[in-house]
């Protein structure tokens, strides 16, 4: 192992990049911010146990490893929600309904690929009612439309109708876990060899061929009501219908595709899922839905729906759209050829007043040696305080001019020239 290396499915974030991922953090805080929502910021370590009583695959999916002072079996994190779930149900057992809250930060799971990434969620906690779906996924079509991003679309489906629809055709138990992995998977040969294997007749055969076309617009909607007439499925379809219509007065239709072919989502999903989608990428860049039972399992029976969105993957999707032109916050790059720390440190702190970024060069080498660093660094301006044949005057150089000032009789006079030079160009 070199000694540069990191493990697998890890990755360091240079200064570029990690600017720009900030950026699109802060302009989803922004948008959760805007519709009521307040930060949490979980622990990274928790206590395994609270993943694996929500779902029992966080056991194979964390990074585990012994607290000493408990002896106890510890997580690095792998999903939020059940954090956040623990929080509400432990920080605010006495505040009334509903909890608005958004998170940012890094999840870990140890499996193949990324092993750690950059995701931003938002949970809307303690409202049973359609509109609080309908709010979490407006709230997605806001923040991508915010990033710029048009053509992206969320698929939306029901838990309850596809357990509705799996007692229709009366396919139950390991069945059952089965056939929805095969659904998932839009395994045609594999649902076919179920189908044998289940001696299928051609009714439910045509079910499931007409249950596998079920993606689209919001007229599939209806089509499901005419092929389906479980209650279960046939409630979760007018529950579907309802939140569309909230969308619509959102003006929000347009992003919307439902899918009732597939079971999306975590074991503990209840409700309405979706997941999100864009033609330029070939994986999801983000998921959702409602969980009601989740809260819960910490102590108090609250009904909650929320939305995780990868970062690492719209960053990737904006990159490849060339959409993110952010630029480095780097203004001004001041070499001292005297080193009259003083001086320098005066200009400095009188241009940060001013809002401008600005740097020091405390490296002893030839100014245009230095003038080069200041630009390979990504400054916009290099100040030469001190040049040693310009006595008493000022040189500034910008990336296709250069001039020189003379000092003011004050330094507050000596940084006005130049930010009026500055301004100038």
């Amino acid at each position: 192992m070199r000694e540069t290396e990191i493990p697998r499915g890890f990755k360091t974030h240079l200064p570029k990049e990690a600017l720009e991922i900030g950026h699109i953090f802060k302009k989803m805080e922004d948008v959760a911010q805007q519709w009521g929502y307040l930060p949490v910021v979980p622990p990274t370590i928790e206590y395994l146990a609270t993943f694996k009583k929500i779902d029992e695959q966080f056991e194979e999916l964390a990074f585990k490893l012994v607290d000493k002072q408990t002896g106890k079996l510890i997580s690095v994190r792998p999903d939020f929600t059940p954090q956040i779930a623990r929080i509400v149900a432990a920080s605010f057992k006495n505040e009334e309904p509903p909890f608005r809250f958004y998170y940012k930060g890094n999840i870990f799971r140890d499996t193949k690929g990324n092993r750690e990434f950059p995701q931003f969620g938002f949970e809307l906690i303690g409202v049973n009612d359609i509109e609080a779906d309908a709010e979490v996924v407006s709230i997605i079509v806001d923040i991508l439309r915010n990033l710029g991003l048009k053509s992206f679309q969320i698929d939306i489906g029901h838990v309850e109708f596809i357990d509705g629809v799996l007692e229709e055709i009366k396919i139950e138990n390991d069945d059952k876990m089965r056939f929805i992995k095969l659904l998932s998977h839009k395994d045609l040969s594999g649902i076919e060899i179920f189908m044998d294997e289940n001696n299928f007749e051609e009714e439910r055969r045509k079910k499931v061929e007409k249950l596998l076309e079920l993606y689209g617009k919001a007229e599939i909607l209806d089509t499901a009501l005419d092929i389906f007439s479980n209650e279960r499925a046939k409630i979760a379809v007018s529950t579907l219908k309802e939140m569309f219509e909230i969308l619509k007065t959102y003006g929000f239709e347009g992003n919307i595709i439902f899918d009732l072919s597939e079971r999306r989502g975590m074991k503990y999903h209840s409700g309405i899922t979706f997941e999100i989608f864009h033609p330029l990428s070939g994986i999801s860049l983000g998921n959702g839905g409602r969980y009601d039972s989740l809260v819960k399992s910490f102590g108090r029976i609250l009904p909650a729906t929320g939305a995780a969105i990868r970062i690492d993957r719209i960053y990737q999707l904006l990159k490849r759209k060339e959409t993110l032109n952010l630029q480095l916050p780097c203004d001004i790059y001041i070499i001292d050829m005297r080193k009259e720390l003083k001086k320098a440190y005066e200009v400095a702190k009188l241009l940060r007043k001013k809002g401008y970024k600005v740097a020091r060069d405390i490296v002893k080498r030839p100014v245009e040696a230095s003038i080069d660093v200041a630009f390979n660094k990504g400054f916009k301006y290099a100040i030469v305080l001190n040049p040693q044949d310009e006595s008493n005057r000022v040189i500034i150089t910008g990336r296709k001019f250069r001039k020189v000032i003379e000092e003011g009789k004050t330094i507050e006079e000596t940084v006005e020239k130049i930010i009026e030079s500055l301004e100038e160009h």
